[in-house]
């Protein structure tokens, strides 16, 4: 089965290419640097290196890579969550850029807690206050010093709940150190929280539930924008504009990628290659004419 999908796969791929002759270009394509918005780049790398397009990857936060896409030092940026989250980076270059592609809806983060802890003990933020509750929290709230977007959005949700005058506290570490130490809480059964987006890997494992009363603090349901200059659509040949203008994904298809990422120690764009592998029918309908 596995054989007929890569071989489907490559089929659908010499398709991108078919009727299109190497460029010279090089599309430059801006993104966070979050496991996320690199398993979406890595996917939209494939798309136009087999078109014939050099790809050359940026990652930063969005303030600088908006303000770098506007000035035509990066082609695309990938990606930005509207109309929320990013909106105050979005706005001062608004004119001069174009929203191409809703890369997935619901772009949205949030306090996770695991299944195991009650939801009659824990259900809701407030129920965090609860002395029987509190007493048996974990009040050392790791984060992934990769996602320093996420990291904002919970301090500024630890704020907002006054969750610090509770013990609290935010602690920053390596990825490794992360998925080392969350591993061992969820062997152990700890009563822990840690904030997360929808997008993360173990989101697909059903380990996780939201802790609700968050929203303000999270900003939920944003859409995920693929951003080009109103340029761009001259740049490169136009059915592959076409293509990238249709590279709508999932906020599970993204974990997918990222679980086979972190299961296999493969890069991304090996991971994303596998992926497109599995979802034939979607790269057909990406590069169809229809």
């Amino acid at each position: 089965m596995y054989k007929k999908l890569l071989l489907r796969f490559t089929l659908l791929l010499s398709m991108l290419a078919f009727g299109n002759i190497a460029h010279a270009l090089t599309i430059k394509i801006g993104h966070n640097d979050t496991s996320y918005d690199s398993a979406t780049a890595a996917l939209v790398k494939v798309v136009f290196e087999r078109s014939g397009y050099n790809v050359s990857e940026t990652k930063g936060d969005s303030e600088i890579l908006l303000s770098m896409l506007d000035r035509g030092e990066i082609d695309f940026y990938l990606s930005a969550w509207l109309p929320k989250r990013d909106a105050d980076s979005y706005a001062p270059y608004q004119e001069n850029l174009e929203l191409i592609t809703a890369l997935y809806d619901d772009a949205s983060s949030f306090f996770a807690i695991p299944r195991y802890i009650p939801r009659s003990m824990v259900n809701t933020v407030e129920d965090l206050a609860k002395p029987e509750v509190s007493a048996k929290m974990n009040k050392n709230i790791m984060l992934d010093e990769r996602n320093a977007i996420l990291t904002n959005q919970a301090k500024e949700a630890i704020a907002i709940h006054e969750l610090e005058k509770l013990g609290y506290e935010l602690n920053v570490v390596p990825s490794v150190e992360w998925d080392t130490e969350l591993k061992k809480q969820l062997e152990d059964k700890t009563w822990f929280f840690t904030p997360m987006t929808k997008l993360h890997r173990l989101n697909l494992t059903k380990k996780f539930r939201i802790i609700k009363g968050t929203e303000k603090a999270f900003e939920q349901k944003d859409t995920a924008w693929l951003v080009g200059s109103k340029k761009i659509e001259k740049k490169i040949a136009t059915h592959i504009f076409e293509i990238i203008t249709k590279m709508e994904l999932s906020t599970k298809w993204v974990a997918e990628i990222n679980q086979m990422v972190y299961e296999n120690d493969w890069p991304y764009y090996v991971a994303a290659r596998v992926w497109m592998a599995s979802h034939p029918y979607t790269v057909e309908y990406w590069i169809s004419g229809e």
